[in-house]
């Protein structure tokens, strides 16, 4: 981290050793993997800049907790521990790479999943960031995209609309 940098002082960065030791990964081990994994899994095209970095995919833990009941209670696809100085939590992250039109995401589905994603995440007692990033595709009209989909999530926390490049530089280059 750059000296005087107050930009990169502020910044939540992500931290492995938070995801590492969740007790989410000890009841479901299989959810914990290398974000590359993650995405191709949701659908994005191309090489991601991610190596060695993990999440839990809570799709999977989504399958253990729907076992012997009818219905699965809808969680967001994955989501990795941040810090800040001594301050911890998590962010969770929703991939909508399959979407050409982000009119037709439901932005209420969107807040659904959250609240039961920070409900599954509050076994680990850390707090989960108040919204979540939503990964879309890179367009030609990208930022516009972006724009009119965050004033649609903005009355209701944190959400922010990023490509995976985005995300990668956001949270995971100091």
């Amino acid at each position: 981290m750059a000296v005087g940098n107050k930009q990169s002082e502020d910044k939540w960065m992500y931290s492995a050793s938070i995801t590492d030791n969740s007790q989410v990964v000890k009841n479901y081990p299989h959810s914990y993997q290398p974000i590359d994994e993650i995405v191709k899994n949701e659908k994005c095209k191309g090489k991601t800049q991610f190596s060695d970095e993990k999440a839990i995919y809570l799709e999977l833990v989504e399958l253990g907790l729907a076992k012997g009941k009818r219905s699965k209670c809808p969680i967001v696809d994955f989501t990795f521990g941040i810090k800040h100085d001594k301050s911890k939590k998590y962010r969770l992250v929703e991939a909508k790479f399959d979407v050409d039109d982000l009119k037709n995401i439901d932005v209420k589905n969107i807040r659904d999943k959250v609240g039961h994603s920070k409900d599954v995440m509050r076994e680990d007692g850390l707090p989960v960031e108040n919204g979540a990033v939503v990964l879309i595709n890179k367009s030609k009209i990208v930022e516009q995209q972006k724009n009119w989909f965050s004033r649609r999530l903005q009355p209701f926390g944190n959400y922010q609309i990023m490509t995976i490049d985005d995300l990668y530089t956001h949270y995971f280059v100091s």
